[in-house]
């Protein structure tokens, strides 16, 4: 059980940690998609040399997980970059809590899509999960030299409602009776459509300079993949006691009030009360939401 939980918490830890360097990233276009590039080629890497998928896939199978696979991946290609828009704008504290409240897309889609089963537990965490987002809608993005306007949300939800459709949509190929060697595909299918769009974007431009960039792509690329390690660690670890229910909202929970902290005590964002009672609805949503009905 220790080792469950404690695997649980790094992973929130290290999505934490995500949330950090993306808003250290640059916030000037040539140099933001070069980032994204250069971060896509070695999340590649990393993906290849750690998830390497299974050569005996049915190659017919692969082409149709492809088909799930690639779109999901492009809507997190331009939510993170609506994403980044939006914390270069105001609080990066209040964009990355709605955008990391995005399971509530996921919670709605498995339901009507899928036929999962739901319970009032999971409903109760709906109504906090949207009601935290009602909150964050309502305080101040502002933060000095930023601006508080309508783009700031339009940003920061736009990137929530594209999170949580690319979300389902990974959550599709468990359902459609694909094999296990051909699920050993998804993340290696998913991965190479952020590099591809962007590095053919900056080549286009002439503005691909990864010597720009490495400092900060190099981390963002090996938290990413050691967050996804910590993840899938996190999973078996409370397969194996029955407990998987609780991997989703321990660790998002995690992140989101890391990621909170950190802002308010490192970047000095100021959180109103309404703020901070936004961040606890929407972790205790989150947690009741990934409970089994």
């Amino acid at each position: 059980m220790t080792t469950a939980i404690l695997l649980m918490l790094l992973t929130g830890l290290t999505w934490g940690a995500v949330g950090v360097l993306f808003g250290a990233a640059p916030s000037d276009k040539d140099r933001l998609y070069a980032f994204f590039s250069f971060n896509g080629i070695l999340y590649n890497a990393f993906v290849w040399l750690t998830q390497t998928p299974s050569a005996a896939a049915p190659v017919g199978e692969i082409a149709r997980l492809a088909l799930i696979m690639m779109p999901s991946a492009a809507m997190e290609v331009v939510a993170f970059l609506l994403l980044k828009y939006a914390m270069n704008r105001g609080s990066q504290g209040i964009a990355w809590c709605i955008a990391q409240s995005a399971m509530v897309i996921t919670f709605l889609c498995a339901i009507i899509f899928l036929h999962n089963p739901s319970s009032a537990t999971q409903w109760t965490g709906m109504a906090l999960a949207l009601a935290s987002l009602f909150l964050f809608a309502r305080d101040k993005p502002t933060k000095e030299g930023g601006a508080n306007d309508t783009v700031y949300f339009l940003c920061a939800f736009g990137s929530f409602a594209l999170i949580g459709f690319g979300s389902f949509l990974r959550q599709i190929p468990g359902y459609a009776g694909f094999s296990p060697e051909t699920l050993t595909w998804r993340l290696p299918l998913q991965a190479p459509v952020g590099m591809v769009f962007w590095t053919t974007l900056c080549i286009a431009k002439g503005i691909w300079k990864p010597g720009l960039v490495w400092k900060i792509s190099l981390p963002y690329a090996a938290v990413v993949t050691l967050g996804q390690a910590c993840f899938f660690a996190a999973t078996d670890a409370a397969d194996a006691l029955r407990i998987t229910s609780v991997v989703m909202p321990v660790a998002t929970g995690t992140c989101i009030l890391l990621f909170a902290l950190w802002c308010r005590f490192f970047r000095h964002e100021r959180f109103s009360k309404g703020g901070w009672i936004a961040v606890g609805l929407g972790i205790a949503g989150i947690a009741l939401l990934s409970l089994k009905p």
